[in-house]
């Protein structure tokens, strides 16, 4: 899973090629057994096949692949996009080590309300065989920003970079790299940059850009780790929002 963090990209292009059953099997398997970010948040993951899905949700005809992710959460309790988004990368890493390409699915959107007992939409992640998409071999492949444009100062602690690193080559919508961090003594605190338009659909999306990152973290340092939001955070320059402080089993 640790490779699969370099290796994955988003993939929008596949060969339609069904997936093997078993396959299908391991991944729920892998699902039922993931770690939340929020142990108290329900959250429902189902896979669906693209016949199923297109039924079920609009614009889903700009995904190409031949399987989806779905992922619904309670929405009332503070922190299910950064949970949703903790949960999700995690299957994406997992399909990537399994040689699937996948990418996540922002512009899907139920057709209907949720049924009675059923979780709100929140959002999907399209999987199958990528079509001329082979995986990245090196980090310097990741279109992203460097490393110490994503930190509000020094590095603390030399053991926190390869996890400082897990987190900038995370995935984020149309690329906007929002998440930040500092770092101070044996906590790394996790932060984003405020979208450039107040605009709640990008908030909400940045937020599961987070959790996104957070999972890179999280399976870089083999789950060692603790995640926590304070009530007092730290003093952050303009225009940042605290998210979380993430601290390494052992006291880093």
């Amino acid at each position: 899973m640790k490779d699969a963090i370099i290796a994955r990209r988003s993939v929008r292009s596949y060969t339609g090629q069904p997936l093997d059953e078993l396959l299908i099997d391991g991944l729920a398997e892998f699902i039922a057994g993931i770690k939340p970010l929020h142990d108290n948040i329900p959250v429902d993951v189902m896979l669906y096949e693209r016949e199923d899905f297109q039924k079920e949700f609009a614009r889903s005809s700009m995904y190409r692949a031949t399987d989806f992710v779905v992922l619904r959460s309670a929405m009332s309790i503070q922190g299910y996009l950064q949970n949703v988004g903790f949960i999700g990368e995690q299957i994406a890493l997992w399909l990537t080590h399994k040689g699937i390409s996948s990418c996540w699915a922002g512009m899907a959107k139920q057709k209907s309300q949720p049924s009675r007992g059923e979780l709100p939409y929140v959002i999907s992640i399209e999987f199958g065989r990528g079509n001329n998409a082979p995986f990245r071999r090196l980090a310097e492949e990741v279109p992203r920003k460097k490393l110490h444009e994503y930190l509000l100062g020094e590095i603390s602690r030399p053991e926190f970079l390869p996890v400082l690193e897990a987190g900038r080559l995370a995935p984020s919508a149309v690329n906007m790299q929002p998440v930040r961090f500092l770092t101070v003594d044996d906590a790394i605190f996790i932060c984003r940059k405020k979208p450039p338009i107040k605009y709640n659909y990008l908030d909400n999306i940045q937020q599961i850009d987070v959790g996104i990152a957070m999972a890179n973290m999280y399976v870089m340092c083999d789950g060692n780790c603790t995640f926590v939001r304070q009530s007092t955070p730290p003093e952050l320059p303009q225009g940042y929002i605290y998210e979380y402080t993430m601290r390494l089993d052992g006291g880093a």
